[in-house]
């Protein structure tokens, strides 16, 4: 039973996992690739292999419920988002971006684990991670009025 215990991971590189992870998920929809959300979270997680996650059991609550939010929510998400992009469309945002708003989202709205200015200062920080310094600025902006 010991492979089943849930591995503790500081709650950051949960995020950014979540957002691999929900990346995947958005490439293989634009590839038209099948695709099983449990095998690609666990997948993403388990690529962080300092952590050995194997199994969806290993998982946390919180990487649980808000990867859950995140495509259950996935329409009303985007309308929210998209209600605050100034000429531009969801679809044409950086996929990295998408699946940054959609984990903030699900977390702030949907799961409520995190005060706003945490989940926004987290997505800030990938932002600035993986995209442009002008993108995460978009992103700051965005979700302070989506949260």
């Amino acid at each position: 039973m010991e492979e089943s215990k849930i591995k503790i991971m500081p709650r950051t590189e949960e995020r950014e996992t979540l957002v691999q992870a929900l990346y995947s998920c958005l490439m293989n929809e634009m590839a038209h690739i099948d695709y099983d959300p449990k095998e690609v979270l666990v997948g993403a997680f388990g690529e962080a292999t300092r952590f050995g996650i194997t199994s969806p059991d290993q998982l946390s609550l919180f990487v649980k419920e808000v990867f859950l939010m995140a495509l259950k929510n996935r329409d009303e998400i985007v309308a929210l988002v998209s209600k605050y992009l100034k000429k531009w469309t969801f679809s044409r945002l950086n996929t990295y971006a998408q699946a940054l708003f959609l984990e903030a989202a699900a977390e702030g709205k949907y799961t409520n684990y995190s005060a706003k200015p945490i989940v926004i200062n987290s997505c800030v920080d990938l932002a600035k991670k993986y995209l442009s310094p002008s993108d995460s600025a978009y992103v700051n902006a965005v979700l302070d009025k989506v949260l």
